[in-house]
């Protein structure tokens, strides 16, 4: 999967800017970014009178709206997803994901502190990779400014970026992300890379994608 990494804090700490230093500092060194924000109060990109509303008041379940330069999809869902389920929209074309809130997610995250808002933490000691205080806290965890983009993304960069891998293989089952070894991981790329090769007047294959839906017995 590709590595996620989320932005929390409380609120008014100043999780956003920090996300938008964090791209540009991965921008500029040449990584693909994707970032999510997560809204508790939930949102709405719909307009009412729009072509994308009213597919949506007959009833679609999803409007995907597709333009030469970007793409958007709505979809209705019955739960609040995961950041593992939410990366299976994003895709696998990306370097790294930073989310913006998500803090009871399992993904690693990296907490904005402000002094003002006290000096508990929201996040267990086990979940933080770093703190972004304008203060010097008493935690055995790494801690940076406010405007150290460049020190946040080296540890970033090498926890989660510098690892070479020739195949990247994701197993999602009912929509939940399934852990491969090595073993199963170079099993799965073999076999699937291998019975591509042997189909007739097919490109050779950079990536490949399946998707194997069962339909509910009745």
């Amino acid at each position: 999967m590709v590595p996620i990494v989320c932005i929390v804090g409380k609120g008014g700490a100043g999780k956003t800017r920090v996300v938008e230093m964090l791209v540009a500092e991965l921008k500029n060194r040449g990584y693909r970014v994707a970032t999510v924000k997560h809204s508790v109060h939930g949102f709405d990109l719909d307009q009412p009178g729009k072509d994308s509303w009213q597919h949506a008041q007959a009833g679609s379940d999803a409007v995907v709206i597709s333009s030469p330069q970007k793409l958007a999809l709505i979809r209705k869902v019955d739960h609040d997803n995961t950041l593992a389920e939410l990366s299976r929209f994003i895709g696998p074309d990306f370097d790294i994901i930073l989310a913006e809130g998500f803090k009871q997610d399992k993904a690693p995250k990296i907490e904005v502190h402000r002094k003002e808002q006290g000096t508990d933490l929201i996040c267990e000691r086990e979940e933080l990779l770093a703190v972004v205080t304008d203060e010097q806290l008493e935690r055995n965890i790494p801690q940076y400014a406010p405007d150290d983009a460049p020190g946040l993304v080296d540890l970033i960069e090498k926890r989660y970026l510098n690892k070479e891998e020739e195949e990247l293989v994701s197993l999602f089952v009912n929509g939940e992300p399934v852990p491969l070894n090595d073993f199963v991981r170079r099993l799965f790329s073999n076999t699937l890379f291998g019975m591509i090769s042997s189909l007739k007047r097919i490109p050779q294959a950079i990536s490949i994608d399946i998707s194997v839906r069962r339909k509910a017995r009745e």
